[in-house]
């Protein structure tokens, strides 16, 4: 999945291989190649900041194109960046 991420003035084009993840993470998104790893580490360090902006924009990216809410997991540990389904809010949908 390509996500244009605007960081420093600049836009960064992105590859991410999006893949189901074990345990409480649903979905882990990981730079495809290196090439388009180097390209997120230039938008993390335009921003000269952290990167947890980045994961918001690849969730609110996610969101655009499932139609579902999803919630970044801050505290995932694995490669890349974990997200999880808002099950209260698709719960709430089906009532």
């Amino acid at each position: 999945m390509k996500i244009d991420i605007k960081s420093g003035g600049k836009k960064f084009s992105v590859n991410f291989t999006i893949m189901p993840s074990k345990g409480d993470v649903h979905l882990a998104a990981i730079a495809k190649t290196s090439k388009d790893l180097d390209e997120l580490q230039d938008a993390i360090e335009a921003r000269g900041a952290g990167d947890d902006m980045i994961g918001t924009i690849v969730g609110k990216a996610l969101e655009k194109k499932l139609k579902l809410p999803i919630d970044v997991d801050h505290s995932y540990s694995g490669a890349g960046m974990g997200f999880k389904f808002d099950l209260y809010s698709i719960a709430n949908k089906l009532k």
